[in-house]
Formats: structure tokens, sequence, C-alpha cells
């Protein structure tokens, strides 16, 4: 019974490990789509590269297609995928505080028995 307890343990404790590290590597990977934000409205236009009603066309649709969508991700997409990480690790944090509350229970019970069996 108890090496059930401790591989869910190990278990509960390596998904939190990996849940800490996939939210670092978010963290990174957010800073980084921030900083390269600028480039989806290069190139610059101007009257000496692009002008007229084509290169007005052409920058809305950057703008509101692409620049937008970017600001999506940045946004509320990170903002609901950091969300969602930070409520595992809460969940995965409570049941590892459960499961090793139940190991010491066991692990009292046992002694408690062995004790008992000994006078």
């Amino acid at each position: 019974m108890l090496g059930y307890y401790y591989a869910l343990l190990h278990k509960k404790q390596e998904e939190l490990r990996r849940l800490n590290e996939c939210q670092g590597s978010l963290t990174e990977k957010q800073g980084q789509f921030n900083e390269n934000e600028y480039k989806c409205l290069e190139p610059e236009l101007s009257t000496t590269t692009w002008f007229g009603t084509l290169a007005t066309s052409f920058d809305d649709i950057r703008e509101a297609g692409i620049h937008a969508s970017y600001l999506e991700i940045t946004g509320a997409q990170f903002s609901a995928v950091f969300s969602a990480i930070s409520n595992k690790i809460t969940s995965l944090i409570a049941e590892i505080a459960s499961i090793q509350q139940t190991i010491a229970n066991l692990l009292a019970e046992e002694a408690r028995q062995r004790a008992e069996a000994s006078k």
C-alpha cells in the first residue's frame, strides 16, 4: 500500500516539476514574442518605398490582421495559458500534500500496529 502512494507521490512531484519548467519556458517565450512585435509592421511603408491605395490596403491588412492577432497571442492567449498552468500547479500542490498526509497516516498506523504486536 505504501509503495503505491510513494509512486503516486513521485509521479505528482514530477508533474509539478515539469509544469514549473514549462511555465519558466513560456515566460521566456513570451518575452521573446514581445520583443519581436515590431516585426509585424516591417518594413515601414513611406512615400519613398511604396504608397498609394495598394500600400494603404496592405498596411491595413498588416495592422488589423497580423498585428492584432499577434497582440491577442501576447495578451489574452498567454494569460489564459499561464492561468491554466497556475491552476494545475495549485491543484498538484494540494494533491501532493494529501498524498504526503496519507503516507504519514499509513506509517503511523504501521508503527502503532508494530508497537501493539511487540507487547
